[in-house]
């Protein structure tokens, strides 16, 4: 299964076994089967942008590999790479940027490798000098239109655990972002940390599973 954010709505690309897993199709809830052709991927974006009811999209078919290529075909894909930083006293680095909490990440450039990309944004959002990569985490996926296009982009972020020292912070406000903070990552925190995306709660979620 394959989960995408477009803004704060849901899409998930699923097995066409598992709707007993779905809730019950009402007007927060949208369970479609694809047929197979991609114009009906644009047709069922529409619905879920246009309905503000509607906050659930899931497509199911039974080759979730086609779906997936058939999907991610109808977007301009802009990678991107980032980390959940922790420090010696066990606290997570993050960010506040455009109304919501965040972890820091950024556009991979042309030739630089995920983990490259990765740490030089942690640096550059941050104001970190020294920053390592300890392990590999998850790749997320969300949806957005282009400021200049205004067509749908559809971006993978490459997640990374890492580890640095305690030192002042200087949030990166060209890029707009307001606050770099460290915080003691909690279930309890998750919960009150609002407004925050829900890809970031899934990457903080799996640190949190990690160290358990």
């Amino acid at each position: 299964m394959y989960k995408i954010c477009y803004n704060e709505k849901v899409i998930k690309l699923s097995h066409i076994g598992l709707e007993s897993h779905f809730p019950t199709p009402d007007k927060h809830h949208l369970v479609v089967h694809y047929p197979g052709r991609v114009k009906f991927i644009l047709n069922y974006l529409d619905k879920l942008e246009k309905n503000e009811d509607l906050k659930f999209l899931y497509i199911l078919y039974h080759d979730v590999k086609k779906l997936k290529a058939d999907f991610f075909s109808q977007f301009k894909i802009v990678r991107a790479a980032g980390g959940l930083v922790v420090n010696p006293e066990g606290n997570v680095l993050f960010i506040f940027r455009r109304g919501h909490w965040d972890l820091p990440k950024g556009k991979i450039e042309e030739k630089e490798t995920k983990k490259a990309s990765a740490i030089r944004e942690v640096k550059e959002e941050t104001g970190l000098n020294e920053v390592k990569i300890i392990r590999k985490m998850t790749t997320t996926f969300h949806i957005y239109r282009s400021q200049t296009s205004n067509k749908r982009v559809l971006k993978p972020s490459y997640w990374y655990l890492m580890k640095a020292n305690i030192e002042s912070l200087k949030p990166q406000l060209e890029e707009d972002i307001e606050l770099a903070e460290w915080k003691k990552l909690t279930p309890k925190l998750l919960k009150t940390l609002l407004p925050i995306y829900s890809n970031i709660i899934d990457v903080c979620r799996g640190y949190l599973n990690l160290v358990k």
